[in-house]
This record gives C-alpha cells, sequence and structure tokens, in this order.
C-alpha cells in the first residue's frame, strides 16, 4: 500500500544499530533474515578481536597449568602459615607471570568490556525497533478497519436509502476493497465495484480548519478534531448504542453486524499479509512462547505507543476490531525452541572450547588445571536463555545466530592461536640453541 507509511504518528527509530540493520533489511527484504546476516558479519569481524583475547586466556591457563603442581605444594607446606602461605604465592606467581600477567588481565577486560557494550546497545535497539513495529503494525490495522467503516458509512450516507441498506443484507458476497496504488478503498459486490462506492484511502481522520494567528495575523491550519475523534463518530454512528431504543436496537443490529462482518473479513486477510511473521513464529516482535499470544493487548500496544502518542479513545477503537481479531487469529506465538536453542547453542559454543582444551592437554599429557570456572558453563546459557524467554523473537534469532557461528569459528581460532604459539616457542628454542652453540 503506497501511503501506509504515512499513518503513524511515532518517528521511526534511528540509532547505529538501527540504521545498520535497515540498511540489511533493505538488502534482504526481511527483517530477521537482515539480522541474521548482520549477525554473521558481526561475529565474524568480532572473531578477529577476539582471538586476542583467546590466545591471552590460552597463555594464562597454560602457566596456570604448569604452576599448578608447585602450588599445591605450597597451601600443604605452608597451610598452617597463611601470611607465608601468601608471601610464597606472590612470588610463585611473579616467577611464572611476571609483568605479563596484568597485560593479559587487561586486554581480556577490554575485550569483554566492548562485548557487552555491542550485545547491550543491539538489546536496546532490537527492544525500540520492537516497540515501534508494534505500534506501526497496530496503526496500521486500525486505520485498516477505519477505512473500511469509513467507505460503508459514506456510501449509506443518511441511512434512508432503502436499496443500499438491502444490500447488505447479502453481506457474504460484498467485500472492501482497497486499490492497488493504496489510494482509493470500495465496495464491491459479487466482485463488482458499487457505483459510487469508491472514495479516497485515509491515512489520517483529523479535521482541520485554517484560522488567524492573533500574533502573525497569518492563516494557519489547525487541528480541530483528532483523527481517533472522527473514527469514533463514525462507530457511533454505524453500531447502535446503548441508549437508543429497542426498537432502533433491532434494525440496526443486521447493519451493523453485516458492516463488521465484512470489515474483518478485509482485516483478517490485512492481517495475514502484513504480518510479520518467521517460520513457526506468528509474531516476532513477540517472544518465542506458547505463554505469549500472537495478537498484542491494548497494554503492549498503549505501552509501545507511549503516553503522547496514545490518542482519546484508543481502547475503544482497539476494542473495535481487535478483540474480533484475536477470537479469529490468536495463538501461542511459539514454543520455546528459541529459548531452548539459544541455551543449547552457547552450552555447545562452551562445550567446543573446553574439549579443545581438554584434549589438547591430554595428548601433552598435563592435567588439566581445576581454575573454577565450571560454573559458567551453566549460568551464562540459562542467562542467555532467559534473555531469549522474556523478550522479542529477533533479539532471540541474533542470540542463537551468533552462538552457532561461535561455535563453528572457536575451533579455527583456537587452532591459530596453537600453531601460533607452537611456532613461538620454536623460535625461543632456536634461539637458545644458537646462542648456547655460539658459546662454544
Amino acid at each position: 500500500m503506497a501511503n501506509i507509511g504515512n499513518i503513524l504518528s511515532i518517528n521511526s527509530p534511528s540509532g547505529f544499530w538501527v540504521n545498520i540493520i535497515k540498511a540489511f533489511e533493505g538488502a534482504t527484504g526481511h527483517y530477521v533474515l537482515a539480522v541474521i546476516l548482520l549477525t554473521v558479519v558481526i561475529r565474524l569481524v568480532w572473531a578477529f578481536v577476539e582471538t586476542f583475547s583467546k590466545y591471552a586466556q590460552q597463555k594464562q591457563t597454560s602457566i596456570q597449568t604448569q604452576m599448578q603442581p608447585e602450588l599445591e605444594k605450597l597451601k600443604a607446606k605452608y597451610q598452617s602459615q597463611p601470611a607465608v602461605l601468601s608471601q610464597k604465592q606472590n612470588e610463585l606467581y611473579r616467577k611464572y607471570y611476571g609483568r605479563g600477567y596484568y597485560g593479559s588481565c587487561i586486554i581480556m577486560l577490554v575485550i569483554m568490556v566492548l562485548n557487552m557494550v555491542i550485545f547491550f546497545t543491539l538489546f536496546s535497539g532490537l527492544n525500540t525497533m520492537a516497540r515501534y513495529k508494534t505500534a506501526y503494525n497496530y496503526d496500521k490495522l486500525k486505520y485498516q478497519y477505519a477505512n473500511c467503516l469509513n467507505v460503508a458509512d459514506t456510501y449509506l450516507g443518511d441511512y434512508s436509502d432503502t436499496t443500499k441498506l438491502e444490500l447488505f443484507a447479502d453481506y457474504e458476497n460484498i467485500e472492501f476493497k482497497v486499490s492497488e496504488d493504496g489510494t482509493k478503498i470500495g465496495i464491491y459486490h459479487n466482485g463488482t465495484l458499487l457505483e459510487n462506492s469508491e472514495i479516497d484511502y485515509k491515512t489520517n481522520f483529523a479535521l482541520y480548519e485554517f484560522q488567524t494567528n492573533p500574533e502573525t495575523g497569518e492563516e494557519e491550519e489547525i487541528e480541530t478534531q483528532s483523527s481517533n475523534e472522527t473514527i469514533l463518530e463514525i462507530i457511533n454512528r454505524i453500531f447502535p448504542s446503548e441508549e437508543a431504543d429497542e426498537i432502533e436496537i433491532a434494525e440496526d443490529l443486521y447493519l451493523s453486524t453485516a458492516i463488521q462482518s465484512v470489515s474483518m473479513s478485509n482485516i483478517y486477510k490485512f492481517y495475514e499479509e502484513n504480518k510479520d511473521s518467521f517460520l513457526w513464529i506468528e509474531n516476532i516482535w513477540n517472544a518465542d512462547s506458547p505463554l505469549v499470544k500472537s495478537t498484542p493487548s491494548y497494554k503492549s500496544i498503549a505501552s509501545s505507543l507511549g503516553k503522547k502518542n496514545v490518542g482519546e479513545g484508543e481502547e475503544e477503537i482497539y476494542n473495535a476490531f481487535m478483540k474480533d481479531l484475536a477470537k479469529k487469529k490468536n495463538r501461542a506465538n511459539g514454543y520455546f525452541i528459541l529459548p531452548i536453542l539459544c541455551v543449547l547453542s552457547t552450552m555447545l559454543s562452551i562445550f567446543i572450547t573446553t574439549t579443545y582444551n581438554k584434549m589438547k592437554n591430554k595428548k601433552k599429557g598435563i592435567v588439566d588445571p581445576k581454575l573454577g570456572f565450571k560454573w559458567t558453563q551453566i549460568i551464562i546459557p540459562l542467562v542467555l536463555g532467559l534473555f531469549a524467554l522474556l523478550y522479542n523473537s529477533v533479539f532471540a534469532i541474533y542470540m542463537v545466530t551468533g552462538q552457532l557461528v561461535s561455535a563453528l569459528v572457536t575451533p579455527l581460532q583456537l587452532l591459530v592461536i596453537d600453531k601460533y604459539i607452537s611456532s613461538k616457542k620454536k623460535k625461543e628454542d632456536d634461539k637458545v640453541v644458537v646462542e648456547y652453540s655460539r658459546k662454544f
């Protein structure tokens, strides 16, 4: 629809990550595919940076492994002398680590901070976009519904033409159609456009009039009635109010039911054509969970719009069509698949690293040091799984994709690091041999 983008009064969000994702979305044509592609690019670039952190960590682990036997001896020898034990341990650390210990720690700390910054800024950007998209998709549905009611209301006029009223008795063969360019909406009966039934498709129902500004003396266009107020007026004309007498209600009830039925048929179709879904996920802006429904509640809509953008009568308009939409289209938004995949992919990434190191140490005949980090193999996956469970599916897809790419790249990183360490050690050994030979 050509002019549907002008509906929402909220400005499209911007920001570093949001703008980058928009560029990727333009290239892929789908928001989820854009996030997946961006994640792959980020992870591949980040893998290069992260290699330095893994190298520093690998170096520390190697040193820790070498000094572990001596550390155990010190603990056994000075267990009753804590002050002496602390002094001896510090001496041992200086002996093995030298000045490189703090440098390695700083490298790992800087890279860890950068990783956290990327994670939380992207998390914030995707949540901002989720709120915007939720509000934007609701507004598209809202104005689609309002235009359906408006074309019926305009066509029926003062509701005195019996021929037009009787036409709606055959409402099962009536439909509201928007033109291909999105500028017109008309009423079709058995596939034929009814005469004088096509009107402009509105993206704003507000009323304006020109008034003279007392300060400048110039004519200015002033809003005299909000869009929501006009929509509510149309709703109240079509649907019988509680104040109407029983005869009026009986006469109007069938007509209002017919118009609602035809309008909602259009809304159901419009919803299916425009919903943001992906694979099994009905609404990518909600969590992948059977406890979360695919259509947003009014509370969710109001939160996404923000207090400044929730118009008067918004909940009444929401109830006029979203409740029927929910009855027809609402379902569980997912099955916990993304949270589970997030936990498993994170555990896989950690498992590959630990298994690689164990195999390498076993090959060298080195006993793995007890570094006390095993709890992270459980806590980190669970925390990321919780993020995937509580927030939108797009962010969960980002985390799953990132962990899978990390799992694939990690072995290559570790292999490169080992080759570098071996090459460095060989050069040092050759240097020692050359220096030793020169003495003779």
